[in-house]
């Protein structure tokens, strides 16, 4: 099963979502994102939740990430999921869910 990105309101309503089809998080949990400060911390299993405060540091995974050699899934599914970042990054009120099994 995949871990799909959500942005969520404080009230849980899912404003944008990008789905991880192809299981690309859910095996990258195993190898790509181990050395990273936040996306280590996905498992396929259970849902991640970040807020505006971790922003910063989920950008840098995720750009750091795709300055690598990724394979496509793992590098379309955080390409979609820049913008929710971008957007997580701007707003107190808003909630980035990684959802897994």
């Amino acid at each position: 099963m995949g871990i799909n990105v959500q942005l969520r309101s404080e009230g849980g309503e899912i404003f944008e979502q990008v789905y991880d089809l192809d299981n690309a998080l859910s095996l990258a949990t195993q190898r790509e994102l181990t050395e990273t400060r936040l996306l280590k911390y996905l498992v396929p299993w259970g849902d991640s939740v970040f807020n505006q405060a971790q922003a910063v540091d989920l950008d840098r995974d995720v750009s750091e990430l795709l300055q690598t050699r990724l394979d496509r899934d793992l590098k379309a599914v955080l390409q979609h999921a820049r913008p929710l970042l971008e957007r997580l990054g701007s707003d107190a009120h808003l909630y980035l869910w990684f959802v897994g099994d």
